[in-house]
Order: C-alpha cells, then structure tokens, then sequence
C-alpha cells in the first residue's frame, strides 16, 4: 500500500467486527451473561444514546457505510471508545490513564467528555498512521497524552 491509500478492512472483515459490537448489545439488552469484552462494550454502547436506533437493524448495521457528513463514524467512534476502556484498564500506554485521572480528578471534566478528548487524539493518531501505511506512532500518541496534562 502507497503512503497515499488509506486502509479500508473488506467488507466481511467489517462485518465480522461490527457483528461483535451487535451480539454484546442484543445479550446485554436481554440480560444474558456476557464475558469481559461484551460487558465494555456493551458499556461503551450505553454511553452513546444517540447510537442506540443502529442497534434496531442489524443488516443494516452490519451492511451501513456510514457517511462522514455529521461527524465520525458511530461505529469508528465507540471502536476507538473501546480501545480506550482497554488502555484504562490496562493502564497502556500509562500516559493514557494518567491524562484521564487527571481530567476526571484535577479538572473535575466528567469521564465520559474527557474520554472523548483523548480520543480526538487516537482518532487522529490512527487516520495519520494509515495516511502513512505505518503502524501508529506510540511516542507521538504519549507525548499528545501528556500535553493534555500540560494544557
């Protein structure tokens, strides 16, 4: 791949993944048990309302190619919310966790809006490593991390 293309997953990979995200929150919605990865997302799920009418269809959630006009790409969005939940309970990169207890704890930003600043920051550091066709640049994200702490 040319640094100028952009990696774009098939079709039935897509499907794959956002069959995941489908089958955690249908069993979460009839309250059958899920395991580790099920409960965050369907966690990260809930915390997005404003997803939910996604969740009606599931062809069309499978199928949808989401336009870009309001926004990012819901399903993009709570993918990369994931990640996130991972890196905090991971605490990897450690940066990570200590921007988000210092917004929640010393800023006093709510979890959920400071999540969404870090996650402007792995959102543009994933679209500028497929810009490049190169793995995300780890240091790059960290030192963007820290500003946050910084700011």
């Amino acid at each position: 791949m040319s640094t100028s293309e952009e990696y774009k997953p098939s079709r039935e990979t897509l499907r794959a993944h956002r069959q995941i995200f489908w089958d955690a929150w249908q069993k979460a919605q009839a309250n059958l048990p899920l395991d580790a990865l099920q409960v965050r997302i369907a966690r990260v799920i809930k915390m997005h309302p404003e997803y939910h009418p996604f969740f009606d269809d599931m062809e069309d959630f499978l199928d949808r190619d989401f336009e870009m006009n309001d926004g990012m790409n819901p399903y993009l969005h709570l993918s990369l919310h994931l990640a996130l939940e991972e890196q905090a309970a991971t605490k990897q990169p450690p940066e990570m966790a200590r921007a988000l207890e210092y917004m929640v704890a010393i800023k006093k930003i709510d979890r959920h809006d400071a999540l969404h600043k870090i996650l402007e920051i792995l959102a543009e550091t994933v679209h500028q490593s497929q810009r490049m066709g190169q793995e995300p640049d780890v240091l790059a994200y960290a030192t963007r991390l820290k500003e946050l702490i910084q700011s």
